[in-house]
């Protein structure tokens, strides 16, 4: 059964950070980066357990196309994926553990 999603607060920063900096690398760029990352979202809801666990209970999927991946966790009791953050691969690891805490 598809899992719920909800976010961290500070996720939106991070689409809006990326969709900003894509549109203004090439119109329209952007809108394809949202649409990746909502299609892969939906994947992951889909099929939670698919995906490895990678650090403190989270699990990391990539974005198709760009160089971007998704962090969340999965709560099998709840049924509900929490999507933590949405990082450029370049960033450092340490950034993602600090939205743990």
């Amino acid at each position: 059964m598809r899992a719920k999603i909800k976010y961290a607060f500070f996720v939106k920063e991070d689409i809006k950070e990326a969709v900003n900096w894509y549109n203004k690398a090439q119109n329209g760029l952007g809108t394809r980066f949202l649409k990746n990352v909502k299609e892969k979202i939906n994947s992951v809801a889909e099929n939670p357990e698919t995906i490895q666990i990678r650090y403190n209970y989270v699990r990391i999927a990539v974005v198709n196309t760009f160089p971007y991946t998704i962090h969340f966790q999965f709560h099998k009791e709840q049924n509900t994926i929490l999507i933590l953050g949405i990082f450029h691969t370049s960033k450092n690891p340490e950034n993602w553990i600090e939205r743990l805490k």
